[in-house]
């Protein structure tokens, strides 16, 4: 794993934010850092957690917001469903890259031992092979106005990169496109990202500083909300949605030092990740 100090990285990413070099970031990424490389040994977590929510609530049609480069999540979908659930995926930025898309197909067909679908060239042959609909950039709000209902929107890693704002909007919009039974299924990591390119800090590290401290790391390319489990589960009920499951993660070792913004009597602040199945309680 490519590793760098977390300052450092903090501060390129300001000034990619400064030039908005979107390119060369994903080109770093891709080709020096490698962290865009796709290595799958194993079916994730979160994807099942989702697949299970899939298969519980017979979904047909699926919406997932921020599915990035290589589509995987998507992909397992694909294969796990035989291609009986349409699926929309929907970047704020184009990010998808092909080649990690059928890295990603050749690795998961051999983990679920199916044979291989065999490669894509194309968003058109995306869609022909895998019923999987591609569209970037593109927001939520784009959708709303479209006769077209989801059963269920997922995303995993992506909230916790949305201000508090946006997940309050991101909440509203999805009433508006979600079927009456539709639900929400939300795989969430609370670890602070930086730490997973540099060993030499905790996963919680960024629970040390205070707001107006941490605004000096936080940027364009890598936000992070640090909302906690708590938080979450506020911001949802508070927002018209009942909780239907919740699954927490592992208890992360605490740092050093944890900022008067965060309660540290309360356990569920150290929690590494939390999965989250909801509805709107308006259906």
């Amino acid at each position: 794993m490519f590793q760098i100090n977390w300052k450092l990285k903090a501060l390129l990413y300001k000034i990619f934010g400064i030039f908005r070099a979107k390119k060369f970031f994903y080109f770093i990424q891709k080709y020096i850092t490698k962290r865009s490389k796709v290595e799958i040994l194993e079916i994730k977590k979160a994807w099942r957690f989702h697949a299970n929510s899939i298969e519980k609530n017979n979904i047909k049609n699926l919406l997932e917001v921020g599915a990035g480069k290589s589509l995987e999540q998507n992909i397992f979908f694909s294969y796990k469903f035989n291609n009986l659930i349409e699926q929309t995926v929907i970047d704020i930025n184009i990010m998808i890259d092909l080649d990690l898309v059928n890295c990603a197909s050749s690795q998961i067909s051999k983990i679920l031992k199916l044979e291989n679908k065999g490669t894509i060239k194309n968003l058109k042959q995306l869609k022909d092979i895998y019923n999987i609909n591609y569209k970037a950039p593109f927001k939520l709000k784009n959708l709303k106005e479209n006769v077209h209902k989801f059963d269920i929107c997922v995303s995993t890693t992506a909230l916790e990169h949305f201000t508090t704002t946006e997940i309050k909007d991101y909440l509203v919009d999805l009433k508006k496109i979600l079927t009456n039974d539709g639900l929400v299924s939300s795989a969430i990591d609370y670890s602070d990202h930086y730490s997973h390119t540099d060993k030499n800090i905790s996963n919680l590290n960024y629970l040390s500083f205070s707001e107006t401290e941490w605004q000096k790391y936080n940027n364009l390319y890598l936000f992070q909300n640090r909302m906690r489990h708590q938080d979450y589960k506020k911001i949802f009920e508070s927002n018209g949605y009942i909780i239907k499951d919740v699954i927490l993660g592992r208890t992360l070792q605490r740092p050093e030092k944890i900022s008067e913004n965060f309660d540290a009597g309360n356990e569920e602040t150290f929690v590494g990740g939390g999965y989250f199945l909801i509805k709107s309680n308006n259906n």
